[in-house]
């Protein structure tokens, strides 16, 4: 009877424990629907479902796990789950080995454990309501399959009120209100709508002199002021940065990888490049499909310049910079990554939830495994570039990055010449002579004093050829800094063996410790280091530096190493830039012995050719590292200037076969690579032509080209409507759908669906203009209309449903941030730089809080501060910032008491205060009342009344007379305190 008690426990996901939420008598939030059809049911069905189903052969427990009524019935060991407490959650005790063992044939991976716990921790929602072992749903209704049919694109309809309208929206919003009888409020003040447009637009409040010009402008023709206002903003680069950080939401973006499910936390270096990226693609207005195609496909797509070629590059990390599962012990990483990019696809472009397709056909939307599938091999047949992950292959086998070069590639022109028979010219050997070498030889014959190992070949024209050779020499008196300069061809595939190729050793021959400067080639050993250069210091200290740039087997290279001390720089064909700089202790003490074309005891010798040696008893300059390479007259190489995150094609396309409850365990039938077909055929019928037309993928291409194509097709009916959704709700504090990512049955409906249609197809006719669309809209009357409203208004539409007013919106956790920056002088609008951790590869929690330390402190705009997951920048995490961990359309909008500590304690606002009380106060002749007037404009873009700068004025005089005893220093703290009190208070923290 061993097995029956885990075989219970494995039931234990059970219904309710002592004072546990009743599950199912609430509405699930659709953020708790998708965390449980993402990541719990999996588990449950293929790790449970064999004993606790339906289709059991042997029920364990007499408990069903396959519908909610079994979890709910409970189980013969007791309550197993107390929702919002795994620690007292007996299940956990049985998922960890300690009072049971579940399964019972081996444990859960950390990561399906940590699954579990989060889920328990979230409140243990499951959103089953179907009885055990249901069939996917078949008959759906038109009002719930809405987002799938094609737009009804209507005139704008008339109104009885002719005047009221600007424009085609406020015709459709008026006639929902006369429909029902309500009422318009009054247009905002003009003070209002120019704070508005500012923070809608740019995410920063305007001065007091900005809103005076105006309100002066638009008081004598506000439609042309507005129109204004709005064209200028829109040219601001600030609008992308505010903007930008809207997609990054959508995008779920993230500096680190988050827990991993066994509490590692890996940093990703160059994610910020993807920052950067959004941001110029929004400033520069690039239309929305097009911004669609780069992201997914952008390696794939042509460029006229290196600089294009590198952004296009870089766009196709919104495809890497996924949260991603520990690889340790879990066989279907590559299909977690794969299910990641489908989630965050689908999400963010159809608003909907395809990846619940992934180990059964979708509960509630027309979307079946194979189209999942169908998807996957798409996916499955890119590859995924993250990098190093930390430098832990438990949480993730490390990859290659994206090179970003200085040229775009010749298409073999310059390779072609490299590949060319090396023929130095005299001026080359002059200048080398020049250069005063140690030793200096051509190497088309044996050197004198030299020892070959092996039978190396020797020739004028190919100088001397190595397979399974390599040479030795001596050069006396060599000092501790020294330089060497050669030429080699390697002829060897980089992915041959675990090192391509050792090219020069300078240490004692023969150490099994190696000490010494050995310069080659990396291999399959580390594929982040495949065809690299590297220098590594021996077994002993175990140290080594790596560079970017891929050695083409079959070309000739020049390359320098040059030691200085301990640091050490490696230069590769006159590329002015080290291809390999910095710190490496050296190890090689006085020995003045080296080897060429092979490591100091003979491992992996170069299979290739060596010409024109030159050894140095100095660290030459890099000015005389160029000279040397200009006066080879060989062609220069291409600058590497950086690496970034995305996919590329793999290298062999293929189909991906259906994965049997979700796993790699058990596979089913191949399914050709495309995306949804199922829900068209529910739309329009089996014998009607797709309105979208299926894909047509080349054998030997992944299909990303041919998924983007399809999804900003003009017909495709949940793009244009999702993306012109998202707008709407950043402008008007809610969508015209309320669940910007799920247009699927369980989503919202539109609130005025003829609007949403009108607005996409207007999208669409305008080329995909996100800058056009946004000023359509903030140049209605609708989003002209005051936050302030009556009684009538109220009973009218208490839910502003009609759009009968404009909603008060609280400012953002980056508003609030860059809004008190602003105030105190102290914001710099500047673009920030790269980011703290790009050069950082590493688990950011070992040891623990270590993520703390990282952020620097910047008063650059808060969309550049360094968002790592689990880790967020403390100046923003209090107010409803994204995790990153999924596609977040529309954040939460919490009222917690740790938001009011914030601005009552954090040192950031304390020192921002201060700054702000330093700056009203530089004028020595200014009185009480100018001081508190320069702080009302700068907080609140006002003058204060009459009653205010009373009551400000006792302030401040009753918290001078406490200080008057304390030194300068201290009696500048009652102007911080009042300082700190409006960037507390609802004026300063709200839009309007």
């Amino acid at each position: 009877m061993k097995h029956r008690i885990p075989l219970l426990l494995c039931a234990l996901l059970i219904g309710p424990a002592n004072g546990a939420i009743a599950w199912g008598q609430e509405q699930i939030p659709n953020q708790e629907r998708t965390f449980f059809e993402e990541k719990v049911r999996p588990i449950l069905v293929a790790k449970c479902y064999g004993c606790h189903s339906a289709d059991a052969k042997e029920i364990g427990g007499k408990l069903l796990l396959d519908s909610r009524a079994g979890l709910l019935s409970g189980g013969e060991s007791g309550p197993a789950v107390v929702p919002g407490e795994p620690d007292k959650s007996l299940l956990m005790d049985a998922l960890h080995y300690e009072s049971f063992e579940m399964p019972p044939d081996k444990p859960l991976s950390e990561s399906e454990i940590h699954v579990v716990s989060q889920w328990i921790q979230r409140g243990a929602w499951d959103p089953r309501t179907e009885a055990a072992h249901p069939g996917p749903k078949e008959n759906w209704t038109q009002q719930e399959l809405w987002s799938f049919y094609p737009r009804n694109v209507i005139p704008p309809p008339s109104v009885a009120r002719k005047d009221w309208p600007l424009g085609p929206i406020d015709q459709f919003v008026l006639q929902k209100m006369e429909q029902a009888n309500a009422q318009p409020t009054d247009d905002a003040e003009l003070r209002t709508l120019a704070r508005r447009l500012y923070y809608d637009l740019i995410g920063l409040p305007p001065s007091v002199s900005e809103i005076e010009s105006f309100v002066e402008a638009a008081s004598k023709d506000r439609r042309q002021a507005t129109e204004a206002l709005v064209d200028e903003l829109l040219s601001r680069p600030q609008f992308g940065e505010h903007w930008g950080r809207h997609w990054l939401d959508v995008a779920r973006y993230g500096e680190s990888n988050g827990n991993d499910g066994l509490s590692r936390n890996a940093t990703f270096p160059h994610a910020w490049r993807y920052r950067d990226y959004v941001i110029d693609a929004i400033n520069r207005d690039i239309p929305y499909d097009r911004f669609l195609t780069e992201q997914i496909a952008g390696d794939l797509l042509p460029a006229d310049t290196a600089q294009e070629r590198n952004r296009l590059l870089v766009a196709t990390g919104f495809l890497a910079i996924g949260s991603k599962p520990a690889s340790a012990m879990n066989k279907d990483f590559p299909m977690d990554i794969v299910d990641d990019q489908i989630n965050t696809v689908s999400t963010a472009v159809m608003g909907l939830s395809v990846a619940c397709a992934r180990c059964h056909d979708h509960k509630h939307d027309p979307i079946p495994t194979r189209d999942y599938y169908a998807m996957a091999g798409i996916f499955t047949s890119s590859e995924t570039l993250y990098g190093a992950a930390g430098n832990e292959k438990l949480t993730a086998p490390p990859t290659e990055l994206h090179v970003l070069s200085s040229e775009l590639s010749d298409d073999g022109g310059k390779l072609g010449q490299m590949k060319a028979p090396l023929a130095l010219p005299a001026g080359y050997v002059d200048l080398v002579q020049q250069m005063q070498p140690k030793a200096s030889v051509a190497l088309d014959q044996l050197p004198d004093g030299w020892k070959e190992i092996g039978s190396p070949k020797f020739s004028p024209s190919e100088f001397v050829q190595l397979k399974e050779s390599y040479l030795q020499g001596n050069a006396p008196d060599l000092a501790a800094d020294y330089t060497v300069s050669f030429w080699f061809k390697n002829d060897s595939p980089n992915n041959s063996r675990p090192i391509t190729a050792y090219l020069f050793t300078r240490g004692e021959l023969g150490n099994k410790e190696i000490p010494g400067d050995h310069l080659g080639i990396g291999g399959t050993h580390d594929p982040k280091r495949t065809g690299r250069l590297f220098v590594f210091n021996g077994n002993k200290k175990k140290a080594s530096l790596a560079g970017s740039t891929v050695i083409v087997p079959g070309a000739w290279n020049h390359v320098v190493m040059v030691r200085q001390g301990n640091k050490v720089r490696v230069y590769l064909n006159g590329v002015s830039k080290p291809e390999i700089e910095g710190k490496l202790e050296p190890t090689f003490e006085k020995e003045s012995r080296f080897s060429l074309g092979g490591r100091s005891e003979g491992f992996a010798p170069l299979t290739g050719s060596l010409a024109h040696f030159s050894l140095f008893s100095k660290s030459v300059s890099d000015a005389d590292v160029a000279a040397l390479h200009i006066a080879s007259g060989r062609p220069k190489g291409i600058t590497q200037l950086g690496v970034a995150m995305g996919v590329r094609e793999a290298s062999k396309p293929a189909h991906c076969k259906v994965h049997i409850n979700g796993t790699s365990e058990k596979l089913g039938a191949e399914v050709p690579r495309g995306t949804l077909t199922a829900c068209w055929q529910v739309v329009q019928g089996d014998g009607t032509s797709p309105f979208v037309p299926n894909l047509v993928i080349p054998e030997a291409e992944s299909g990303r080209i041919e998924l983007a194509a399809w999804l900003s097709d003009p017909q495709q009916p949940q793009t244009w409507r999702v993306i012109v959704n998202r707008v709407w709700l950043k402008l008007m504090g809610e969508g015209l759908v309320a669940t910007p990512d799920d247009f699927g049955v369980f989503g919202a409906r539109p609130t005025h669906p003829e609007l949403l249609d009108w607005l996409a197809q207007d999208f669409i006719d305008g080329g995909g203009s996100i800058k056009g669309l946004i000023r359509s809209i903030v140049l209605s009357r609708t989003y002209q209309l005051s936050s302030d409203y009556g009684d009538q208004i109220a009973e009218h539409d208490p839910e502003n449903r009609l759009l009968t007013r404009h909603r008060k919106r609280r400012l953002t956790a980056e508003q609030l941030r860059d809004s008190i920056l602003l105030a105190s002088g102290t914001l710099d609008l500047k673009p920030g730089q790269g980011s703290p951790i790009q050069e950082i590869d590493a688990l950011i929690n070992q040891p623990p809080h270590e993520a703390s330390t990282l952020h620097q402190p910047s008063n650059h705009r808060s969309v550049y501060l360094c968002y790592m997951r689990n880790a967020p920048p403390a100046q923003l995490a209090a107010f409803d910032l994204p995790d990153g961990l999924k596609v977040t359309g529309k954040r939460n909008q919490t009222v917690l008491p740790a938001q009011s500590l914030f601005l009552l304690n954090s040192p950031f606002v304390v020192q921002q205060a201060e700054s702000l009380s330093t700056l009203v106060s530089a004028d020595p002749n200014a009185t009480t009342e100018e001081k508190i007037t320069q702080v009302f404009r700068r907080a609140f873009q006002r003058d204060p009344t009459q009653s205010e700068l009373i009551q400000a004025v006792t302030l401040l005089d009753r918290l001078e007379s406490e200080s008057s005893g304390a030194s300068d220093g201290k009696q500048m703290r009652p102007w911080a305190a009042f300082c700190q009190a409006l960037f507390a208070s609802n004026e300063f923290r709200y839009v309007d």
